[in-house]
């Protein structure tokens, strides 16, 4: 199995995390967009041999033991009671149930909450919380690809009278979908919600570029783990902000702690929507310079050249070059048996002849 590569931005933004907390989960998350990945995956293995290589120690913590986690029936019977409701979240719910404020989110006893609401009182969980610990697959046939492009991006192509040119399109978004990168970075993420935005920003951002390189497709997907990220930071936020809200003027030591968490968050979030901007800006920069370097191949000799090397269009062509040809044969048989026409040809008026 390859081991996964550091690119020189990820280290340098490893070696600014580092600075601010050395904690290996932590600069793991951060790096990878990821809010759920640690020193196990492949990215934080990475970033642990990185940072030993650097003399660097950061810290570990210790994770809990990977086995299922049952239900009583005494907290099932709780779950099913009037006194949990929407307001409260799964987190806040298995908290109570296990009588652990310790309880992470997405651990084990959560996941054991979230799968039972789900299934018996889906009106209590939100969408945001489903998680799965099924595979995700990229797709292989082109009407798949189609479908998602359709959805996601706006556009109303049809499988059954497909053009050549968003044929070729499918297919390379397909190969994209395949990238091990990709695959990788997106089966890391546990939410439901998560993967489809994941996804779906991928396919909006890269279905019309059936040129891009490799290391254009691992900015697609930075680019990508980074509004997933904005989402968890925004949601984070609007947190903080409502607890703020709802504390009353007894509170002013915790309302000032709340204050300084609330500006730390924003300015976590306005870094992330820089980042953003920024590879966009690099994104369609260099892809554009590229185009240009090329000649900007569309219309040009070089285009129809490749046009007419396709199958499909090298048929049309010919076909085309055939009708025109037997319209021309036509037409010359028709003047070939008209009298009055070549008399007026010679000079010749039809009254002189009679």
């Amino acid at each position: 199995m390859n081991k996964y590569k550091l690119s020189d931005e990820e280290k340098q933004q490893v070696i600014r995390e580092f600075k601010k907390d050395p904690d290996l989960k932590r600069i793991t998350q951060v790096v990878s967009g990821d809010p759920e990945a640690d020193g196990r995956h492949k990215i934080g293995r990475a970033i642990r041999a990185f940072l030993s290589e650097q003399n660097k120690e950061y810290k570990t913590t210790k994770h809990e033991e990977c086995n299922a986690v049952n239900l009583t029936e005494q907290q099932r019977d709780f779950l099913m009671g009037d006194h949990i409701d929407s307001d409260m979240t799964p987190l806040d719910i298995a908290r109570i149930v296990f009588e652990n404020g310790e309880i992470k989110s997405l651990s084990l006893h959560h996941r054991a909450v979230i799968n039972f609401l789900t299934q018996y009182r889906p009106d209590i969980i939100n969408e945001n919380e489903v998680v799965t610990s099924e595979r995700w697959n990229p797709p292989t046939a082109v009407s798949r690809s189609v479908k998602k492009v359709n959805d996601w991006a706006g556009q109303e192509i049809s499988i059954e009278s497909i053009s050549n040119k968003h044929e070729k399109m499918m297919r390379m978004l397909i190969k994209y979908l395949h990238s091990p990168r990709l695959k990788q970075t997106i089966n890391e993420y546990c939410r439901v919600t998560d993967r489809e935005l994941f996804e779906s920003e991928f396919v909006r951002a890269t279905w019309d570029k059936p040129d891009l390189t490799s290391d254009e497709q691992n900015q697609y997907i930075t680019l990508c783990t980074n509004y997933v990220r904005i989402k968890h930071i925004q949601a984070r936020l609007d947190k903080l902000n409502k607890m703020l809200d709802d504390m009353g003027d007894d509170a002013q030591g915790a309302t000032i702690r709340f204050t300084e968490l609330i500006k730390t968050t924003s300015e976590e979030l306005n870094q992330c929507e820089k980042r953003v901007e920024a590879l966009t800006k690099s994104l369609n920069g260099s892809r554009q310079d590229r185009l240009k370097a090329k000649g900007e191949r569309s219309g040009s000799i070089e285009a129809l050249v490749e046009a007419f090397q396709d199958k499909q269009d090298r048929d049309l062509m010919i076909k085309m070059a055939e009708m025109k040809k037997r319209l021309v044969a036509d037409t010359a048989d028709k003047l070939e048996t008209m009298n009055e026409f070549k008399a007026r040809v010679l000079g010749i008026s039809k009254e002189e002849l009679l």
